[in-house]
């Protein structure tokens, strides 16, 4: 809804006190300076205070408080009472219309009530006998023109001031929401990851309890593990939402936590082969394809590969958990000119039915991910079974060219069995 700033009750109020004020003394003064006017009177005073009055009850009808103005200072005149003033209590209810309500209406309503004051002046002026000028009728005539432009002024900046602080909020609003989600993509990667190797190495640990002391030992020192790095991870998101610098953090080649690092979790695509360790406590291959040149640190920006990370680390998570009869699982990570090409592939067929639901926020946190880097995401039939491709582009520098990297090896391999 489209207001103005005298909309509001208190800044009418005080505008309509102070303009009572002026007229009303000023008017007993313009009486007393004017020989041949009229004496103000009981009359006199209440046509010269219908401005001022009207100002403050009647801002909803503008139309009719401009009317009623008009026919009093016209009156007024028309009476041969004291010039003065009285005019600057219909220029109030003016710039009052101006000031209220939608402004194309506002502006019609203020500047045809400001032709018609004048005509309604200049009507009067001829009926009176004391000689007024009309060059003093037409200079009252400027600055109520002057009154007006100054209140549109206003009117227009504090329209702009107030576009720009709702522009603010929205931003703000729009930052906290992106800033939440980032944080739920973070914790739903990190424990979704972290508990479906948990609750595998659970599983394992009771099944050989009774039968193999040592393996259980082994299980549970790998839950203890996974734990400590999802405790990690997790600390490190929070970090982010407390604000502190020194939330450092991943479970991919972080600093430790008692060193400054960055407020957000950083990874590195050498620590891949970690993410593998639920599925092949089940029994599942997985193998890793991942060119050479991108292992060296800061050969790709650290956004780009926390991208990449997340989407194996994913894309595993959800092997595990919707394809228990995949036996095979292959992650390639390649460079393409400008761009990072990510697959993990398995050949345990698509989620059923029932689990479409479950899939889906992590899915969709995927796709949240490389389409924010600018990338694309692709999710189906693969060469072995179902298939997760990303595409992620590498940021340019300034002059245009990619980021250089290390020139690739003849063996873009790397087998992790």
């Amino acid at each position: 809804m489209d207001r103005g700033p005298l909309d509001r009750w208190r800044p009418r109020l005080f505008l309509a006190t102070t303009l009572a004020v002026v007229v009303t003394f000023g008017t007993l003064g313009a009486s007393h300076w004017q020989p041949g006017a009229r004496d103000v009177d009981a009359l006199g005073l209440l046509l010269a205070l219908v401005g001022p009055v009207v100002l403050l009850t009647l801002p909803r009808r503008p139309v009719l408080a401009v009317l009623l103005a008009v026919a009093a200072v016209g009156t007024y005149l028309a009476l041969g009472y004291a010039w003065g003033p009285v005019l600057g209590g219909t220029v109030g209810v003016l710039v009052m219309v101006l000031l209220t309500g939608p402004a194309a209406r506002a502006r019609v309503v203020a500047w045809s009530g400001a032709v018609l004051m004048w005509g309604a002046v200049m009507g009067a002026a001829a009926l009176r006998d004391d000689g007024t000028r009309v060059a003093g009728l037409l200079g009252g005539a400027a600055w109520t023109a002057v009154a007006l432009l100054v209140a549109t002024g206003v009117r227009e900046r504090l329209a702009r001031a107030a576009a720009w602080r709702a522009a603010r909020a929205d931003r703000e609003r729009t930052a906290v929401a992106t800033e939440r989600l980032r944080i739920a993509r973070e914790l739903h990667d990190v424990l979704a990851h972290s508990l479906s190797a948990i609750n595998v190495q659970a599983g394992v640990g009771l099944h050989l309890l009774d039968r193999d002391v040592e393996q259980a030992r082994s299980a549970l020192a790998s839950i203890k593990t996974t734990s400590r790095d999802a405790l990690d991870e997790v600390r490190a998101v929070l970090g982010v939402v407390r604000g502190e610098d020194d939330a450092g953090a991943g479970t991919g080649g972080a600093p430790p936590s008692d060193a400054p690092g960055p407020r957000t979790p950083t990874w590195d695509l050498a620590a891949l082969p970690r993410l593998a360790e639920p599925l092949r406590a089940r029994g599942v291959s997985v193998s890793f394809d991942v060119d050479p040149a991108l292992l060296p640190p800061g050969a790709v920006p650290a956004h780009v590969v926390g991208v990449a990370y997340r989407v194996v680390q994913e894309s595993l998570t959800n092997a595990g958990r919707h394809a228990p009869r995949a036996r095979t699982v292959v992650v390639r990570v390649a460079r393409d000119d400008d761009l990072l090409r990510v697959t993990v592939d398995d050949d345990g067929g698509p989620p059923g039915p029932h689990d479409g639901e479950a899939v889906g926020y992590g899915l969709r946190g995927m796709r949240e991910r490389v389409e924010g880097a600018g990338g694309t995401l692709a999710v189906g039939p693969g060469e072995r079974g179902f298939a997760v491709a990303a595409t992620i582009p590498l940021p340019t520098d300034v002059s245009g060219a990619r980021p250089s990297l290390p020139p690739r090896g003849s063996d873009s391999s790397q087998e992790d069995a």
